[in-house]
């Protein structure tokens, strides 16, 4: 399997990057203590792979590391062997989207945009079906609807310990998918998960007229603790692309809290919404 570069691996390889630079040692000194090459230190400090147990004390020796410093070395690397980042039903994701879901494991909060489809965060899994079965043309078609469907509940199985800001285009409410009774139940889905504490849902109305994303597909930003920047993934057919310069990922964020907070409807006036598309669907 290829190495994969997470968030956690980043961190210790970025700490051992600066103390290896602080004590002057070079790639040629790594070679010399582990028999490594430096293309295997370059992967290390960039986060695509971690040190053993008794490398990683061999080089914080090497590098001359304070006690304090081998704590806070230890501690990254433990970090570093967490399974946030190992995806149930990895087969189901495009390269980009597995790479997103990864992010999406470290991540404190979610904000995300959506013009014509409800958040997979927020679908039920009917919901869920019927837009992949939809998309199959843009999709590996070896990769049965139950697997991705599957991998997509694995991800919402974070919620509770997630804070998830979402903004819904009206469009996407009134977009029958799947028929008006699997319709009916996401929308029920909604209201019930805009009750959750963690969980913010607002709805930009037709009347809110053009809007500055919404010529393109979902626009979501993760945040992180630790001070780790932000940073965006813009989602379209069969793909997706990451948004990492700083200034650019400053204006979907301040462009999310223009949304929220002048354009979207309240919390709950949106749920006021979801509720008589709801009804009226139910009625059908």
């Amino acid at each position: 399997m290829a190495a994969v570069q997470t968030r956690r691996k980043r961190k210790l390889g970025q700490f051992l990057n600066a103390l290896r630079k602080r004590s002057g040692k070079t790639e040629i000194d790594y070679h010399a203590l582990t028999r490594k090459t430096q293309s295997t230190l370059s992967r290390m400090e960039n986060g695509y792979i971690s040190p053993s147990w008794t490398e990683l004390g061999a080089l914080l020796g090497l590098y001359g590391a304070t006690d304090a410093e081998r704590r806070e070395a230890e501690a990254l690397w433990e970090d570093a062997k967490q399974d946030s980042t190992r995806l149930a039903n990895a087969a189901a994701y495009t390269p980009e989207a597995r790479t997103y879901a990864r992010q999406e494991a470290d991540a404190t909060e979610v904000r995300t945009i959506e013009m014509i489809v409800i958040p997979g965060l927020l679908q039920t899994a009917a919901y869920a079906s019927a837009v992949r079965l939809a998309g199959q043309r843009f999709l590996d078609p070896s990769v049965p609807v139950d697997q991705a469907v599957a991998a997509l509940a694995s991800r919402q199985r974070r919620l509770p310990g997630l804070r998830l800001h979402a903004v819904i285009d009206e469009a996407a409410l009134h977009r029958v998918v799947g028929g008006p009774e699997v319709m009916q139940d996401q929308l029920s889905h909604l209201l019930e998960m805009s009750r959750q504490t963690n969980i913010v849902i607002q709805v930009i109305p037709f009347g809110a007229g053009a809007y500055g994303t919404m010529s393109g597909g979902g626009a979501t930003a993760l945040r992180f603790d630790e001070g780790d920047p932000s940073s965006v993934y813009l989602e379209y057919a069969g793909g997706g692309k990451w948004v990492d310069n700083p200034a650019d990922v400053e204006k979907y964020l301040l462009h999310f809290e223009d949304m929220a907070g002048e354009v979207a409807l309240s919390p709950k006036e949106s749920a006021s919404l979801i509720r008589k598309l709801a009804t009226a669907l139910k009625e059908t």
